[in-house]
């Protein structure tokens, strides 16, 4: 009796709750066979497999019986759980006060005999039964009952492979999406890394051999350092992306005082701004804060200020944020150029990401936006952008 403690006792709960996560699956033919030789064995017409939930008892697969799911109230199967026991028997329901008023007794299918063995896993838990029935009373052997505890590890062989499939399948996925993450930093730094240098490293070499005259190499150094602006920050985001890509779901989050961290990076776009005369604004909330991954909130924040002051010349850029119903609602507007609808479409389109050009020929790839929605996904946060032709652009984040 070393391991009954271990099962679930009076506190039932569902085959998912181990991971299994089969309940309300299709049917398969080896749970089929399974139930098939249970009956033939044990000489009965009702033979099923039962997993539970908190509320009904459903059998993953029956035989001699086409009900598919009983109550748990009136389930047989939480008291052979219940009851500690290698195997449960009742040798005449109507012969036993626990039994003999339940609905699948008094009325159809008028179960008279059951016996159960729990399923129990390597925990040493109980996650269901195998059991047979039969609508006049009787008694297993002793052959038979071993054949269905024999059969019992088999399911639990069955569910554990089932489980074992899941987490494979799920780690092949992951392997493909960062077989795919790979290719696409790599077409990314094939296309729009390595070109913007090599144009810059034509023009110093043309700059070098004196080819050019003075107001064209002014001209054309002047684009290189716009070029080196685009690719620095480009490689930054590629840095950031990739290094919370490895993360995944587990980094850690941290008490974050909002306006602080607002303020420190519309600092680091001071010079970027006054470039352009572009005023910034911090308007949110002095007692805000949130928990969440800092740096994650850095890239998102470094992303969409930059994008709003590429496209605004000689206006304001006002960062704001409030709690409004239990959320926190970010927002990063500008009295720029604005979009089209066709462009705000395409803004987050991973397949066909392209930059448009800045108020003050500003180039990019394209990818920050990007970038910037996987970080607020994986922040368990949402992003919708609204913008107005020659009026501006206002991009907004809930978390």
């Amino acid at each position: 009796m070393g391991t009954t403690k271990k099962r679930l006792g009076n506190n039932i709960k569902s085959n998912d709750s181990f991971g299994y996560e089969v309940l309300d699956t299709s049917y398969q033919e080896e749970y089929n066979d399974v139930v098939k030789l249970a009956a033939t064995i044990c000489k009965t017409p009702i033979a099923l497999i039962s997993l539970i939930d908190s509320e009904k008892q459903w059998f993953k697969a029956h035989f001699g019986i086409d009900i598919k799911v009983f109550p748990l109230s009136i389930a047989f199967c939480k008291h052979t759980i219940n009851s500690h026991s290698p195997i449960f028997e009742i040798s005449d329901t109507l012969a036993d006060d626990r039994f003999k008023d339940n609905p699948i007794v008094v009325g159809a299918p008028k179960i008279r005999f059951y016996t159960g063995v729990p399923l129990i896993n390597k925990d040493g838990c109980s996650v269901g039964t195998l059991s047979v029935m039969d609508i006049k009373p009787g008694k297993l052997d002793e052959d038979q009952v071993f054949t269905m505890q024999v059969l019992s590890r088999q399911v639990v062989k069955l569910l554990d492979q089932n489980l074992l499939n899941n987490q494979l399948g799920q780690q092949q996925e992951k392997l493909q999406q960062q077989m795919e993450m790979q290719n696409r930093i790599l077409s990314i730094i094939a296309h729009d890394v390595r070109n913007p240098i090599g144009a810059v490293k034509s023009i110093i070499e043309l700059n070098a051999h004196k080819i050019l005259n003075q107001q064209n190499s002014v001209e054309l150094m002047n684009m290189a350092g716009k070029q080196i602006d685009g690719t620095v920050e480009l490689l930054n985001n590629l840095v950031d992306w990739g290094s919370m890509q490895m993360l995944g779901q587990g980094f850690e989050k941290e008490k974050v005082h909002l306006r602080t961290l607002v303020s420190n990076m519309l600092n680091s776009f001071e010079v970027m701004a006054s470039l352009k005369l572009n005023t910034m604004v911090n308007l949110v909330d002095e007692d805000l804060f949130i928990k969440s991954e800092i740096n994650a909130l850095r890239f998102i924040l470094r992303n969409l200020i930059s994008n709003a002051n590429k496209f605004t010349k000689e206006g304001i850029i006002t960062v704001y944020a409030q709690k409004e119903d239990g959320q926190i609602i970010l927002s990063i507007s500008d009295t720029g150029i604005g979009m089209t609808e066709e462009i705000k479409g395409r803004l987050f389109d991973g397949e066909h990401y392209q930059s448009t050009t800045g108020t003050s020929n500003e180039k990019g790839s394209g990818l920050g936006l990007i970038l910037t929605k996987d970080f607020i996904k994986i922040l368990g946060g949402a992003i919708k952008v609204e913008s107005t032709i020659n009026k501006g652009t206002c991009v907004y984040i809930y978390f």
